[in-house]
């Protein structure tokens, strides 16, 4: 009956944290298993900086622990309860000095927890007022849920916004395009969550309809397939030129990844219209290149390149050259006829 306290004490810590680890996420997306309360309680250690715990039965029937001192090291290799004093010294200092530190992790969470409510609460993202969509495709083992949200009351995008995302209502999906009907497409914008069954396969940010900040894909085994970066439409470590020092009136965008000049590339008008538009390879330009007129939605020549920036022996060709009317007036003996 000595150590009745002790097992009181212990028991009333896991119980603690057992009932702050079980919060109930929405009902809308699929729960993960619970944890134990000793795996809340050596993670919140771990996050706090303290030495991980490991208890057990010691051979001569006591309780051994290698419970660290306040200073990280271990105060004792194996420290032996089996007797009242050894009880009263562990219930003293030892758990006192875990309970602080348990109390210093799981505070610092919280905080982690509080800055990303105030990132989104699920009724606005970045100043604009959204509305929560569900996208349920396919069935069986195929069945896709997709959860995000959508800006509320339309409002005009970026004039360089090149890639836009819309829900469409009446077909249910999501689409891509510069223009929609807005009776029934509604911009994407705020968090963008993607499950087969319960595993998160994608996830990412929509801003104005354009792809914003992290996004990362992941294979069934929950492993890490990609992950890009973006600054509303634009790759995030993109170089990008401006025609006026208040950085407004955008003149080209140079993709780079990795330190290299790779990705999608933009040269702009200083009216704000499309100006060309192609791929790069490690600064080869790679597939197809569009050059538009100065209305920026009429095309004025097409030219092929290679497939990478290793295809050094293919020679690059115009494929069709167009009047500002939009008429065809030369397409090359190359591009092949159905």
């Amino acid at each position: 009956m000595r150590f009745l306290p002790i097992i009181i004490l212990s028991t009333g810590l896991l119980t603690g944290f057992e009932a702050v680890a079980q919060t109930s996420p929405p009902s809308s997306v699929p729960t993960a298993k619970k944890r134990k309360a000793k795996d809340i309680i050596k993670d919140a250690v771990q996050v706090s900086g303290g030495p991980k715990l490991s208890a057990g039965a010691s051979a001569s029937g006591g309780v051994s622990s290698n419970l660290g001192a306040k200073d990280g090291s271990l105060s004792s290799p194996n420290l032996n309860i089996s007797n009242p004093e050894d009880a009263k010294k562990f219930a003293t200092e030892t758990l006192p000095d875990l309970g602080l530190k348990i109390a210093k992790g799981y505070k610092k969470v919280k905080k982690e927890l509080k800055s990303l409510k105030k990132e989104f609460n699920g009724r606005d993202y970045e100043g604009l007022r959204v509305e929560k969509q569900i996208l349920r495709q396919g069935s069986g083992s195929r069945l896709t849920y997709s959860e995000f949200y959508t800006l509320r009351e339309y409002k005009q995008p970026d004039l360089y916004s090149r890639h836009l995302y819309w829900f469409d209502h009446r077909a249910n999906r999501i689409v891509e395009g510069i223009g929609r009907d807005k009776e029934r497409n509604d911009l994407m914008h705020g968090p963008y969550k993607k499950y087969l069954g319960d595993l998160l396969i994608e996830e990412g940010w929509y801003y104005m309809g354009t792809k914003h900040g992290r996004w990362e894909l992941y294979d069934k085994n929950n492993n890490l397939l990609n992950k890009e970066y973006y600054e509303k439409g634009f790759a995030r470590d993109a170089d990008i030129s401006y025609y006026d020092e208040s950085q407004k009136k955008i003149k080209e965008v140079l993709p780079r990844n990795y330190d290299k000049v790779t990705g999608e590339y933009f040269l702009f008008n200083e009216s704000g219209t499309l100006a060309e538009h192609g791929m790069m390879d490690d600064s080869v330009k790679v597939g197809q290149w569009v050059e538009y007129y100065p209305t920026g939605n009429r095309r004025k020549k097409e030219v092929q390149y290679g497939r990478d920036c290793f295809d050094t022996g293919f020679e690059s060709y115009v494929i069709r050259e167009y009047d500002e009317r939009g008429k065809m007036i030369f397409e090359s003996p190359k591009v092949k006829k159905n």
